[in-house]
């Protein structure tokens, strides 16, 4: 077309076709059958992808429909004359050869497209109600694809059509695109009259389709002014069905987890892709602008209503999905803030069709893309419990005596946790870890220790469903819990033990001395019987300091130390420890074991620029070998001896007798290092 868009120009010509011998670039002025008895002028609008945009039912049929006709009769007889005007010269008659039909091959991609759309939605539409026959909503699932193939059929013929069609062939093909897209418009109206909680009863499911159905026939018989009456009016009263069934779903599904996150996907999937068509196909169009987007290509944006209508209607766990729902949402709406952008530029700052679109990308990449992102963490980002807080509340429960209580408080940490609607006692026969059930309608605790398990249903006061996220985070919970039992159960063995020394040495010892010094007449016997028993009581108070300390008691300790410090740097630690690495410590083994893992994670913290650490502990040679790795930058020995940190490492694991080396890895930094111990266990 030209600059002012009502004249057509010669684009190009086939180098190999009949017609290579006309030069590019001049106006098509006129049309004529080869004996000249029909002669048309052809203008920009007789190439209109789309109609509809036509003022009346009289410009539509009287004009457009006819001249469609008229060019039709012209092309098929096979040779045409045409009438040119070169850009370098004066107007002159041509002869053109015309093809009586096109071949597949030289079909355009936007006709695959519409075919591709078409076929897609009927298929699926067949599918879910052939597998759920007697269900309404299936069926009028199916309705709606069927209107989606009517209308993408009937527009990949016309919408890509060279130059023209046969009058009576275009009207019926355009009449029955308008039908399509209505019962299109019925179908997911009665869908969400009915689904995912019905709305209506049966009867009423009918009621868009007899309204739309009316429109039709007076678009048919030409009842009104023209196509917006019954073409655009429709399809926006049926936008305001949807939007208002939406909207009455979500009240509906208040109290039904699984309903309200089957709508999620289906709601957003129904406003994402008749929004996305709607704004770069019909409102262009009502506001008179171009349209940037083919109609053809625009279909597509139909086939994300079809994947989510099909995992809503099938009842899919969609609880996985929402996340990506919303992903998609934000993309959308990043591709909305660009076409409104660019329009903006382009209609009412007059900037040329390229730089606008590059200024909106640039524009929304700086301000859009940083808000979604802090709208995305706040919205996704799990708010989970500090670790430390958690592990406290945990080892605190783990440390209840036996009895109802500690039942009782495990149960409050999970309530306050995840707010369920129902909680119940599932006893000890529950599996090894947590599991979701009934669709993510509740999750299984499993047992830990003497806590019984439990089984939780409708998370969020019933406003959720149970994620995947949550039995991670239950499985970690029961670990630490079992954990923090053993420990307890350790801890109290101890003090048993402990309560048991003391009262023998007590017994033993004490008690013989101040027994001796009660019935001693000479003082200074009795003195020095009580200095020594002062002395022994001091031994005694004073004896765990100096005795052995269970590796296991350690390592535990440092565990959780670790995490921590490794959690606040922004780092995930992996910690593995051989069933065969246990015993007892020294104190100053003990003492060396803590001082070279606090150095090493330091090291890491500092210098690495890591995101995990993994330490692993096995027993080796009598000892206990110790491994930290990190996916850091490396070691650099030029840098990392210049402080004291190696050297202490070096000289407390040196003076006990053991060994110690540092390394680069691929990636990051390997230290090695073997502690010999009291007595170890399982060791090799």
């Amino acid at each position: 077309m030209t600059e002012d868009g009502q004249d057509i120009v010669l684009a190009g010509v086939d180098p190999s076709g009949p017609n290579a011998g006309l030069a590019p670039g001049g106006r098509l002025l006129a049309l004529a059958a080869a004996d000249g008895a029909a002669r048309i002028e052809p203008r920009a609008a007789d190439l209109a992808e789309e109609p509809d945009v036509a003022d009346s039912f009289a410009a539509l049929d009287g004009v457009f429909f006819a001249r469609q006709g008229r060019l039709h009769d012209i092309l098929v007889s096979g040779r045409v004359l045409a009438t040119l005007a070169p850009a370098d010269g004066p107007e002159r008659d041509v002869t053109l050869a015309t093809a009586p039909a096109r071949s597949l091959r030289d079909l355009p991609v936007v006709f695959w497209v519409q075919v591709l759309v078409g076929v897609t939605g009927l298929v699926m539409g067949t599918w879910v109600w052939s597998l759920r026959a007697r269900n309404l909503a299936a069926f009028m699932f199916a309705l709606a694809g069927a209107g989606l193939a009517l209308s993408a059929l009937c527009a990949s013929v016309y919408s890509t059509r060279e130059v023209a069609m046969p009058e009576g062939l275009f009207r019926t093909l355009s009449n029955l695109n308008n039908t399509g897209a209505l019962t299109f418009g019925a179908g997911m109206i009665g869908l969400l009259l009915r689904y995912p909680a019905p709305l209506a009863g049966v009867r009423w499911a009918f009621v868009p389709a007899v309204i739309l159905a009316a429109f039709v026939a007076a678009d048919a018989l030409r009842l009104a002014p023209g196509p917006a009456f019954t073409r655009y009016l429709p399809i926006l009263l049926a936008m305001l069905g949807i939007v208002t069934c939406l909207g009455l779903q979500v009240r509906a599904t208040r109290g039904d987890p699984r309903g309200r996150a089957t709508l999620r996907w289906l709601g957003l999937s129904i406003l994402v892709g008749a929004g996305a068509f709607t704004l770069t196909i019909v409102v262009p169009q009502l506001l008179g602008a171009e349209v940037t987007l083919s109609q053809g290509h625009a279909f597509l944006f139909f086939l994300l209503i079809y994947a989510g209508l099909a995992l809503g209607v099938r009842r899919t766990q969609l609880f996985d999905l929402e996340k990506w729902a919303f992903r998609i949402l934000f993309t959308m709406v990043a591709v909305v803030l660009i076409v409104a952008l660019d329009a903006v530029l382009v209609l009412a700052l007059s900037v040329e069709a390229g730089p606008a679109l590059s200024l909106s990308f640039v524009a929304v990449t700086l301000a859009y893309l940083p808000f979604r992102e802090l709208i995305w963490r706040r919205i996704f980002t799990p708010v989970e419990p500090q670790r430390q807080r958690l592990f406290s509340q945990i080892v605190d429960i783990a440390l209840t005596p036996p009895g109802g209580s500690q039942w009782e408080r495990w149960r409050a940490l999970l309530e306050d946790l995840f707010h369920p609607l129902h909680i119940e006692d599932a006893g000890f026969d529950t599996g090894p870890g947590a599991a979701l059930d009934d669709g993510g309608l509740g999750l299984t605790v499993p047992a830990a220790g003497r806590v019984p398990g439990l089984r939780m249903s409708y998370a969020g006061s019933g406003r959720r469903l149970f994620r995947p996220r949550d039995v991670a985070l239950v499985d970690e919970m029961v670990a630490m819990l079992a954990h923090a039992a053993e420990s307890g159960q350790a801890y109290e063995k101890g003090v048993a033990t402990e309560r048991a020394r003391i009262s023998r040495d007590m017994h033993d010892n004490i008690g013989a001395q101040l027994f001796s010094a009660l019935h001693s007449s000479e003082t200074p016997r009795k003195d020095g019987l009580i200095r020594e028993a002062l002395s022994e009581l001091r031994a005694i108070i004073n004896a765990p300091a100096a005795e052995e300390v269970p590796l296991d008691e350690v390592l535990a300790n440092l565990r959780a130390e670790t995490a921590e410090r490794l959690e606040a740097a922004g780092m995930t630690l992996g910690w593995h420890v051989d069933d065969g690495a246990s015993g007892v410590l020294a104190p100053q083994q003990a003492h060396a074991l803590r001082s070279v893992l606090r150095e090493a994670v330091s090291n890491v913290i500092r210098h690495a620029g890591a995101g995990r650490v993994v330490i692993e502990l096995a027993a080796a040679g009598g000892g206990l070998e110790i491994r930290v790795t990190d996916d850091g930058t490396g070691f650099d020995a030029a840098r990392d001896t210049d402080g004291h940190g190696l050297a202490n490492m070096r000289s407390r694991i040196e003076g006990l007798g053991g060994e110690i080396e540092i390394a680069r890895a691929a990636p990051g930094t390997r230290l090695r290092a073997r502690l010999p111990v009291v007595a170890m266990q399982g060791s090799t």
